[in-house]
């Protein structure tokens, strides 16, 4: 894969607008790929080194990377600094003779993918649990994702919401942690009176304490739905608990990732993200 790391890197040439452009022609000092086009959406791909100390450079060694039928110039605008997503976008397009894709950034600065490779990404398994939805952990790291803050550490998430709509029983007494959730069933955070009849409590290990601390002795069957208590992780992984003595970086089985807060705010879900990739990294 050839995935320039800045734009600054990258030269455009317009032939069809630049009637005077002539192959010899000298490059900035910074230019070490060139994309020339002769129409809007046809575009040779090269590689090129620049001879000399001057800011204008004469051309050196100049290697054809993609012919014209091979490149493809994607029609939208982009964030050309979200590298992953541009990998993810060149990875589908690069099929029919295609491989490589051409991105115009929103900044009207280019960049281009030839012969993408996923495995340059790193997936990461995002669990959460909902309702209430938005599952809080999920939504955060996907708005930002998309948003390109994640974009430079190359990562690829995988998303895992448990939906605890699943465990609504009926013919159970079965009791949720919380009434924001709006599920059919009883809520620990504002039971009024002792439940009776065979009980279910679905929730993590901080319901099972509060339950037992306000029924000591009653029988229940416990569902706990927190991902840190059961996960056999198969790759790096992002979570979130309520019990701040389990948060930040984890190492389960060889596999590391991170916990959040239940509640944590988006800063801190970023910092959590950035600090996961800093520690695969190592």
């Amino acid at each position: 894969m050839i995935f320039p790391s800045h734009c600054r890197l990258v030269g455009v040439v317009d032939k069809y607008a630049r009637k005077d452009y002539r192959p010899e022609d000298a490059v900035y000092f910074s230019t070490q790929y060139l994309l020339i086009f002769d129409a809007p959406d046809r575009c040779e791909v090269y590689e090129v080194q620049g001879e000399g100390e001057d800011i204008m450079r004469r051309k050196g060694h100049t290697r054809k990377i993609s012919e014209a039928d091979e490149t493809l110039v994607f029609e939208q605008q982009v964030d050309i600094t979200n590298r992953a997503d541009l990998i993810k976008k060149a990875a589908k397009l690069c099929k029919n003779g295609i491989n490589t894709v051409v991105f115009r950034g929103v900044d009207k600065h280019y960049n281009f993918v030839h012969k993408p490779d996923l495995s340059a990404l790193t997936e990461v398994d995002v669990f959460d649990v909902a309702p209430p939805w938005p599952a809080w952990l999920a939504f955060n790291i996907k708005r930002q994702d998309e948003a390109g803050m994640y974009g430079d550490m190359m990562l690829d998430f995988k998303y895992h919401v448990v939906d605890l709509k699943d465990y609504e029983d009926p013919g159970m007494t079965t009791i949720f942690p919380c009434r924001a959730s709006g599920l059919n069933g009883l809520f620990l955070d504002s039971l009024d009176l002792e439940p009776v009849g065979d009980i279910k409590l679905v929730g993590c290990n901080t319901s099972k304490l509060v339950f037992e601390a306000r029924y000591p002795g009653k029988k229940y069957a416990h569902v706990n739905v927190c991902p840190l208590s059961s996960l056999k992780p198969s790759r790096p992984f992002i979570l979130r608990c309520c019990q701040s003595e389990r948060l930040g970086l984890k190492n389960i089985n060889g596999t590391k990732g991170v916990a959040v807060h239940w509640g944590a705010n988006p800063r801190e879900i970023f910092e959590a993200v950035k600090l996961l990739a800093a520690e695969l990294k190592r």
